[in-house]
């Protein structure tokens, strides 16, 4: 029953979100697929992006390749770094996380506050990500500090062997990015997350771990 409780709180939060943005998404690239959506924020240097698509895999391998965060760099877009920090419980975890840009400007890090809740009956799962704002991480030099970052994976069963995801990010950059990075950086970095996790969902190691026997 708490669990279901907190899936449809979290479920609340994500759609009023949706339902009080005042720019409308627009579609920014389509391949293999895979949508992703851009739109601006309002009153904000923040951007927002969502990428939607289905992978080949029960929502239970999903949850599996989610849960192994050192594995990040192998497929999450533009992910260079990623440690795990502290874990409070199976659904709450603190993350420190670099994304790699291009060119000259600077990496970012940011420290991130992750809590997922799943419902396997109904088939849903969910991943609330938030960037901490103060330093729970000291800053160094080599990075720009990201402080303003909340996010969402959505997982929903289509049926046994498939899942729908929908990813969305807003984040603000901490800094001047010229317009062509930032522009590829939302396009390619949804893009590549949900490219790289039907490739993840392709490792026997994650169906033993859900505990489901693979279709020969």
């Amino acid at each position: 029953m708490k669990k279901c409780i907190l899936m449809a709180c979290a479920m609340v939060l994500v759609f009023a979100a949706g339902v009080n943005a005042e720019e409308p998404w627009k579609l920014a690239k389509d391949s293999e697929n895979i949508k992703v959506y851009t739109r601006e924020v309002p009153g904000s240097d923040a951007n927002e992006f969502k990428g939607v698509a289905d992978v080949d895999a029960p929502l239970e391998v999903i949850i599996e390749v989610f849960k192994d965060i050192p594995s990040f760099p192998e497929w999450y877009g533009f992910c260079r770094e990623i440690k795990l920090l502290k874990q409070d419980s199976e659904n709450h975890r603190i993350i420190y996380f670099v994304l790699e840009t291009t060119g000259p400007v600077k990496d970012r890090d940011m420290v991130i506050d992750t809590r997922d809740s799943k419902d396997l009956q109904a088939g849903k799962a969910l991943i609330l990500m938030n960037a901490f704002k103060e330093d729970y991480v000291p800053r160094t030099s080599t990075y720009v500090r990201m402080t303003d970052m909340t996010g969402s994976c959505i997982l929903n069963r289509v049926d046994p062997d498939t899942t729908s995801v929908i990813y969305t990010v807003k984040a603000d950059p901490a800094g001047y990015i010229p317009s062509f990075i930032s522009n590829m950086l939302q396009k390619e970095q949804p893009f590549l997350t949900l490219k790289g996790l039907r490739e993840m969902v392709k490792k026997d190691i994650y169906w033993e771990k859900a505990g489901i026997a693979r279709k020969s």
